[in-house]
């Protein structure tokens, strides 16, 4: 099963953190990280953080790529657990795959570790429009193999 974890697009200052809107670089990256990977994007089920900049940054990849599946899912705010996102991800029906997840840092960055190496011990940096693909049979710690990082200040 694969699982996209796509970081939000670079965001401006806002008066809370949840307001924080994507910056005009903030849509090229977006732009720019979804033609480029179209072929992992197309037809994802996918699923942002309620947070302003995620919405921005999920309605900015939905025009590039058919996804199939557009939804909330107010479980990775960038301080949500990652534990609890595992226990989502291993709740999903296979047929839902492939996921993807527009969130936050330290939040992807946390997850991704947890998910390949089973601890935060590791190193995946998460620029903004930064997106990681994984593989697992079953999604629990330790047990993803992270098969590409990409990171769209190489794009653009």
């Amino acid at each position: 099963m694969k699982l996209i974890i796509f970081r939000h697009g670079e965001a401006g200052q806002a008066r809370t953190d949840f307001e924080r809107c994507l910056t005009p670089r903030g849509h090229q990256q977006v732009a720019a990280m979804s033609q480029a990977k179209y072929s992992e994007l197309d037809q994802a089920c996918a699923f942002a953080s309620p947070y302003i900049r995620a919405q921005q940054t999920l309605t900015e990849i939905a025009q590039h790529c058919s996804l199939s599946q557009q939804h909330t899912l107010p479980i990775i705010t960038p301080d949500d657990s990652p534990e609890a996102v595992i226990q989502w991800l291993s709740e999903q029906d296979e047929s839902s795959f492939p996921l993807l997840l527009v969130s936050h840092q330290p939040m992807v960055s946390r997850l991704i570790s947890l998910l390949v190496k089973g601890d935060y011990q590791g190193y995946y940096p998460m620029s903004t429009a930064s997106m990681a693909v994984m593989e697992a049979d079953v999604w629990a710690k330790g047990l993803a193999e992270l098969t590409s990082l990409n990171h769209a200040d190489d794009l653009v």
